[in-house]
C-alpha cells in the first residue's frame, strides 16, 4: 500500500469514527419532550332553540319536525263545557291550558290544545253542558295518542286542573295507552300541585284566563239567576262516606244541575276581574314551581326507558 494509500484509508476510518460517536451522542442523549398542547376539549354541548310558540298547532311542520330533532314531550290539556256560574262554559279546559302552558315554557315544550270536549261530570242539567261519556271521550282521545307517539312525542303528559271529573276520562287513556303500546303517558293532575299552594280555585280560573289571553271573556256585572233545587240527600250522603275511597264523581252515577255551589255565583266587576287574575296568575305559578317539572319529565324518560330495556325483553310473553 502506497503512502498515499494509506492516508486515505485513516481518513477514511476516522469519518466513521467520529460519525459513530455523533450517532452514540444522540442516542444517549436525552430526548426533549414534545412541545406542550393544551388538551381536547370536548365542545359545549349546545342547548336546543327555544321554541317560536308553544302551541303545537300555532308551528308550521318545519317547525314541528326541528323540535322533534332534540325533544320528544309534549302536554295536552283535557276539559270540558259545563255549566260554571258566571265563567264561560269551557273555564275547566282554559284552567288546563294555562297549567300545560307554564309547564311547556318551563321545559321548552309544546302544548296540544283544543281537547275541551270530555266527560264533564256534573252539571250535566245546564244547557251550556256539553254531554260526553268518559268511553265516547276515550275512544277520541286514544287515536289522538297513538298518532302523537307515532309523529315522535314519546313523552305524553295529560293535565287537567279544577276538573273533578278528569280522572274518569285520564286515567284509563294513560293506562290503555301503555298496555297497548308499552310506552308510558302521564295524567298529571294540577289541582295536587294548587291544594299544596292553598290556591282559590276561583282565582285559579281568572288567572287562568289572562294567561291564555281571554281574561275579556269572563263577563263583568252579570247577575246569574240560579234556580232552586231539592237536594239528593242520599247522593250526598253516598259522596261524603267515600266508599270508592279516592273515587269522586266515579263513584256512583247521578244527574247534577248548576247550583249555589257552582264558581262564582256573584255578579264581578272590572275590577274584580283584574284583581283576582293577578291572584289567579301567581298562585298558577307558585304551583307550577312545586312541581319540579324536570324531575318529572326525566323520570318519565326513565320509566320508559326500563320498561323497553328491561321489562319488554323479559316478559314480552306475559305482557298484553
Amino acid at each position: 500500500m502506497t503512502f498515499r494509500g494509506t492516508r486515505a484509508w485513516i481518513a477514511s476510518g476516522l469519518l466513521l469514527f467520529s460519525l459513530a460517536a455523533g450517532l452514540r451522542a444522540q442516542t444517549s442523549a436525552p430526548l426533549a419532550p414534545p412541545p406542550i398542547t393544551p388538551p381536547m376539549l370536548a365542545p359545549e354541548p349546545t342547548p336546543p332553540p327555544l321554541v317560536r310558540t308553544h302551541y303545537f298547532t300555532s308551528l308550521s311542520n318545519v317547525e314541528v319536525e326541528k323540535y322533534l330533532q332534540y325533544n320528544d314531550l309534549i302536554f295536552i290539556p283535557l276539559g270540558n263545557v259545563q255549566a260554571h256560574g258566571v265563567l264561560p262554559v269551557d273555564c275547566e279546559y282554559v284552567a288546563a291550558e294555562a297549567f300545560a302552558l307554564k309547564l311547556a315554557e318551563a321545559t321548552n315544550a309544546l302544548v296540544f290544545p283544543h281537547l275541551q270536549f270530555t266527560y264533564p261530570g256534573d252539571g250535566i242539567i245546564g244547557r251550556g253542558t256539553v254531554q260526553v261519556s268518559s268511553a265516547q271521550a276515550l275512544a277520541y282521545l286514544k287515536p289522538i295518542a297513538r298518532s302523537l307517539l307515532r309523529q315522535g312525542f314519546r313523552r305524553q303528559i295529560y293535565v287537567t286542573v279544577g276538573n273533578a271529573a278528569g280522572p274518569e276520562t285520564a286515567s284509563p287513556l294513560a293506562l290503555e295507552f301503555f298496555y297497548e303500546s308499552k310506552v308510558p303517558a302521564l295524567y298529571f293532575e294540577g289541582d295536587i300541585l294548587l291544594q299544596k299552594v292553598n290556591a282559590d280555585m276561583n282565582k285559579v280560573f281568572f288567572g287562568a284566563y289572562s294567561i291564555v289571553g281571554r281574561l275579556e271573556d269572563i263577563p263583568v256585572n252579570l247577575t246569574p239567576e240560579v234556580p232552586k233545587h231539592a237536594a239528593d240527600q242520599g247522593l250526598r250522603t253516598l259522596q261524603a262516606l267515600r266508599v270508592s275511597g279516592g273515587a269522586r264523581n266515579g263513584t256512583v252515577g247521578f244527574f247534577g244541575f248548576e247550583d249555589e255551589s257552582g264558581a262564582p255565583v256573584q255578579p264581578v266587576t272590572v275590577e274584580q276581574r283584574a284583581a283576582w287574575a293577578k291572584e289567579g296568575v301567581d298562585v298558577i305559578e307558585a304551583a307550577v314551581k312545586q312541581a319540579d317539572i324536570e324531575k318529572i319529565v326525566q323520570s318519565l324518560r326513565d320509566h320508559d326507558r326500563f320498561t323497553r330495556e328491561y321489562l319488554i325483553p323479559k316478559f314480552h310473553d306475559l305482557l298484553p
